[in-house]
């Protein structure tokens, strides 16, 4: 489990990410997946894949002070990338 801990921050950060935040990616990635917001089309069919599996929830739980501190740390990266 702490293994994945942190991936939302890497997730949101890969080429084919469908992130449209500047800041804070990987913990606004986590949030979107736990409430569920702005899942439409391909997004929502994932989204809803993975509350039913229910582990997914449990790993964005975790992860994401992991996210929170990686994404405030990767500030600086975030604002020159912008």
């Amino acid at each position: 489990m702490l293994s994945l801990a942190g991936c939302g921050t890497l997730i949101a950060r890969t080429p084919d990410s469908h992130t449209r935040y500047d800041y804070y990616k990987g913990t606004q990635a986590n949030v979107q997946l736990l409430t569920m917001r702005g899942a439409s089309g391909y997004d929502g069919y994932a989204t809803m894949f993975c509350w039913i599996t229910i582990v997914c929830p449990v790993v964005a739980i975790v992860s994401l002070p992991v996210d929170a501190v990686a994404d405030t740390a990767l500030l600086p990266y975030d604002a020159m990338n912008h």
